[in-house]
């Protein structure tokens, strides 16, 4: 590789020396901090430095892919992991190939071995409604996170909120539109603004919470550590952190954390004579088959072929 590779400025607006790193500009296209992190990760971790140049993608073969997914499988990493990883590859050398700096993905999935979908025995974790109940009822109203603790789940299990949208929630996205509480997700998964009704009792809770706080902008949810971090947002692992402390208390054998409401919202919602096509509406599901794994799992469990053996 020469030295110095020119891209037209059409396309990139600048030249690349064969040392420039280019993790940082390819990670601009997405809009999730989480996202960001998750596949900066793994680019590195394939590569093994925190840098990547053009001259190390330039020599990366379809082999090399298909043995770091080999280490990933030997390591017991989770389907879910894997897919991950290489979806990260994928898009990773899709845009050096857009930008002509290769030729050929070495992570095009015909290439790449084909990573399960994960085990039948895989099953998501869903509350009772009694369990649920017994979740926001184990919130310590006396303490001073009390109420947000109380709001937080409320929310989370209603709204069926992934833990980065309801880190990112902003008191000016509670707004009134007619009759009816909403919330505006700017950041939702896939980029996309979006909206989510929450419910008149749960709006209630939320708004009590929000006026006892004095807040009028910024963060909902905010840390009451005595540190610095103090007043500042409560980020997607601190919220996951709470949930899972509240269902130690509840008794909860599970572990529970914040997608655990979020399939448990989900699943109320079917069992309540939701449709389809409403809860993914509300859960903001890109396929009604992400949808069916609800109905699939509930199906397999209350009507299984184990009920009718009888010794």
């Amino acid at each position: 590789m020469s030295d110095l590779v020119s891209v037209p400025t059409s396309r990139l607006g600048r030249a690349f020396t064969a040392q420039s790193d280019l993790v940082p500009l390819y990670l601009l296209r997405f809009d999730r901090e989480n996202t960001r992190r998750a596949y900066g990760r793994d680019i590195e971790t394939f590569f093994g430095s925190p840098v990547v140049t053009l001259e190390m993608t330039s020599v990366v073969t379809f082999g090399d892919v298909n043995e770091a997914l080999q280490s990933l499988d030997r390591d017991g990493k989770s389907p879910a992991t894997q897919r991950r990883f290489v979806a990260s590859l994928r898009g990773f050398f899709a845009w050096l190939t857009a930008l002509g700096f290769i030729d050929l993905n070495p992570a095009d999935r015909h290439l790449v071995r084909k990573v399960p979908r994960g085990s039948s025995d895989d099953l998501i974790t869903v509350l009772t409604r009694d369990q649920a109940h017994d979740l926001l009822a184990a919130v310590d109203l006396d303490r001073e996170t009390g109420p947000r603790d109380y709001a937080l789940v409320s929310v989370l299990l209603n709204c069926v909120l992934r833990r980065s949208e309801a880190s990112g929630m902003n008191v000016e996205d509670v707004r009134q539109s007619g009759a009816h509480t909403v919330l505006k997700l700017d950041r939702a998964k896939g980029g996309a603004g979006q909206t989510v009704k929450i419910p008149t009792k749960v709006a209630q809770v939320l708004q009590s919470y929000i006026s006892s706080q004095g807040y009028t902008s910024g963060p909902v949810w905010r840390s009451f550590s005595t540190n610095a971090s103090r007043g500042r947002r409560l980020s997607g692992s601190s919220i996951y952190k709470i949930v899972r402390k509240l269902g130690a208390h509840a008794g909860i054998s599970e572990r529970v954390g914040a997608h655990t409401l979020r399939h448990t919202g989900c699943t109320l919602a079917i069992e309540g004579g939701a449709s389809l096509q409403q809860v993914q509406s509300h859960a903001r599901h890109k396929s009604v088959e992400t949808t069916m794994r609800y109905v699939h799992q509930r199906d397999r469990l209350s009507n299984s072929a184990a009920d009718f053996i009888d010794l």
